[in-house]
């Protein structure tokens, strides 16, 4: 029949869901990892939730008034600083820039610090957040018109 092929919605939606993940994924392994102060690899962890993402970032043994944020467009900058202990002038530094999507809301960022761990919120822009939609049928309009004529 012309190579056409009947429509599934659902397997659009799957394919659709699959590609976002794809590109997800893909955009967080392309970020550049720096060291941490103690020279280890450094892993952040991110968790998308319905209303945006949450940012887990260890940080062991550094304290949360040596650590900095920066937002410069759609840049967030995560800078700490660490002198070393004995008194010499030995400084650590550890500082990550992560390119945040344009769908989340730099402008409402929140971040926490506990137990060693940075927790970076941030929240989708409203312009995105899914929204219900409600469907007038004519039944309604004939309700709402049959209540004005009583009137």
């Amino acid at each position: 029949m012309f190579g056409l092929t009947r429509w599934n919605s659902f397997e659009d939606v799957f394919n659709f869901q699959r590609e976002v993940d794809r590109l997800f994924n893909q955009f967080w392994s392309d970020l550049p990892t720096r060291t941490t102060p103690a020279g280890s690899s450094q892993s952040f962890q991110v968790n998308t939730t319905d209303d945006g993402w949450r940012v887990d970032i260890p940080l062991p043994g550094i304290d949360p008034n040596d650590v900095s944020l920066e937002v410069a467009g759609n840049n967030l900058t995560i800078r700490a600083e660490v002198a070393s202990e004995g008194g010499d002038q030995n400084v650590s530094r550890y500082e990550q820039t992560l390119m945040i999507p344009q769908f989340l809301d730099l402008e409402k960022l929140t971040a926490s610090h506990r137990h060693g761990m940075l927790r970076l919120t941030l929240p989708l822009k409203e312009s995105v957040k899914p929204r219900r939609i409600q469907i007038e049928t004519e039944v309604e309009e004939h309700k709402q018109l049959a209540g004005a004529g009583a009137r």
